[in-house]
């Protein structure tokens, strides 16, 4: 089912929905430049007792992209979450979020800790961070970034096909790629490009430092469930912020399961399914 929620700013959000609209609500948040339909095959396992919505984050899939003047600040998802629990006036609800989806999720768990029984991190420790000696070079060069970008065109390709394997050979599944593209891939008379808001591949002129990404964190009051795919996480500069958010988490349950970073679209979906399903129900 889909659904598409008006924001107060004239924009829309779309959403889909597995499973009985009464039943408890998992709200799931997908990763940077993917859309609803990265949990196409993992909401189906989950859905026999719960209701698991999922929208197309702003400038992803069929949502509205930001005004011009509004930049994708990671903090700036809060607000169409937010939108999303008051539109379905959810008191209490399970939030789930894999990568970049994780990293608002867990803003959200820390700002409104009353409101979740459970957090679900799908290869996500939170968000990215920057050195604060490095924030004025970031800026600049993000500003950049923007004037150059009002000259690019959009990527056409020959046909879907074409779009598919491009982002299959990003890192995902031929498969994984297919999914995304139902929701993420428009084609007209020039051919066919992935519909996404050129400034989400932009670097953002401002970003937290690590310390308070640990602020955010340690403010987070329920159980939470986190599953790695150590194949992301490998390289020194990944380690080091596992090294030191990990302890952040002291109710985390980590599980460090094969595959790649959307290894809940690949063959290991019904062991995370699993995974979640005990322990929604603990």
């Amino acid at each position: 089912m889909e659904l598409r929620l008006g924001l107060a700013d004239g924009q829309e959000c779309a959403l889909c929905l597995w499973g009985d609209p009464q039943s408890p609500p998992v709200l799931a948040l997908h990763g940077w430049q993917d859309n609803a339909a990265s949990f196409a095959m993992l909401a189906p396992l989950l859905a026999a007792n719960r209701c698991i919505v999922a929208p197309d984050l702003p400038g992803h899939g069929r949502s509205s992209p930001r005004p011009q003047q509004v930049p994708y600040y990671i903090w700036s998802y809060v607000r169409e979450v937010r939108a999303i629990v008051e539109h379905f006036g959810w008191s209490r609800f399970d939030l789930l979020g894999h990568s970049m989806g994780g990293a608002v999720a867990c803003l959200y768990a820390a700002l409104y800790p009353l409101e979740l029984d459970r957090l679900i991190l799908l290869d996500s420790v939170g968000p990215l961070a920057t050195p604060a000696q490095q924030l004025p070079a970031q800026m600049r060069e993000a500003l950049a970034e923007m004037e150059s970008l009002k000259a690019r065109q959009r990527n056409y390709y020959r046909n879907r096909d074409a779009a598919i394997q491009a982002r299959a050979d990003k890192g995902v599944t031929r498969e994984a790629a297919t999914a995304l593209a139902e929701r993420g891939v428009i084609c007209d008379e020039k051919g066919c490009y992935w519909n996404l808001d050129p400034r989400l591949r932009v670097l953002n002129p401002l970003s937290l430092c690590e310390e308070q990404v640990e602020a955010f964190i340690r403010q987070i009051g329920c159980p939470q469930l986190m599953v790695l795919a150590p194949a992301f996480w490998h390289t020194p500069a990944r380690q080091a912020m596992l090294a030191r958010r990990l302890p952040c988490f002291p109710q985390a349950e980590i599980h460090r399961l094969s595959g790649g970073h959307h290894q809940h679209m690949e063959v290991e979906t019904p062991q995370i399914a699993a995974l979640i399903k005990r322990f929604l129900a603990a």
